[in-house]
């Protein structure tokens, strides 16, 4: 999606993880250099496997003083509606840029047709990691209000797949709680352990046709993706 517009001589993926999106993403731009942040300790282990050119290890919005002006590119893959305030790190990354950088966000689409019909049981809901659902329009307007112009959006090609295998399992979840879930407020009961091996029965025969229909059906209904990518321009000067 990047390559379409421009060539970049360095690249921060933000909330990088383990390294594994840049380490891939160098098959493509090989003479693009990439640097991954994260709080995780992955992060490091990336920089010692030669995956990610630097390896930062704090919050985004801590690092503007020694990042400012520094990258071609910043992606944030399913990290914005993470953050606890995600204008911050808008904010953050127009700062990091340089005039012209390009900022690509992928994100889970809260306007789904598939997520408003499977309701609380649609996996990419996934409480409570993401603090913030944000649809499309309303990331446009956070982008264009920091000087950034939206150059080229995704849907489809974002989407991760899925949604019915993830709604059996959400719904296994809610009807029989793993007995080891580490916030139960109690030990597990044997009655709590059969009542998870008879919906793991229940769900078992559910998963093959779920798969069959995330694969066959689902991507020829529109406005079923899962997930969006924006890839925005930060304006001259």
């Amino acid at each position: 999606m990047v390559a379409g517009h421009l060539t970049p001589r360095t690249w921060l993926d933000v909330g990088a993880g383990h390294g594994h999106f840049c380490r891939t993403a160098r098959t493509v731009l090989p003479g693009t250099a990439f640097d991954g942040l994260d709080l995780g300790a992955g992060i490091g282990e990336a920089a010692r496997r030669g995956w990610v050119r630097r390896a930062h290890r704090r919050p985004f919005t801590e690092m503007l003083d020694d990042l400012a002006g520094r990258y071609d590119v910043v992606s944030m893959h399913h990290y914005l509606g993470r953050r606890p305030d995600p204008q911050a790190e808008l904010d953050a990354a127009a700062k990091v840029l340089r005039p012209g950088g390009h900022l690509l966000i992928e994100l889970p689409d809260p306007g789904s047709r598939l997520g408003r019909r499977l309701g609380r049981f649609w996996p990419y809901w996934l409480q409570p990691q993401h603090l913030h659902l944000m649809p499309m329009g309303n990331v446009d307007k956070a982008l264009a209000a920091r000087g950034f112009r939206v150059v080229a959006r995704e849907r489809r090609r974002a989407g991760q797949g899925g949604d019915l295998v993830g709604t059996v399992a959400v719904a296994l979840n809610a009807v029989a709680p793993p007995p080891e879930r580490p916030w139960s407020v109690r030990p597990p009961r044997p009655a709590d352990r059969a009542r998870r091996a008879a919906g793991l029965a229940v769900a078992a025969p559910l998963l093959l046709p779920a798969l069959l229909l995330d694969r066959l059906l689902v991507p020829l209904v529109p406005g079923t993706s899962n997930a969006y990518r924006i890839l925005a321009r930060k304006d001259e000067g």
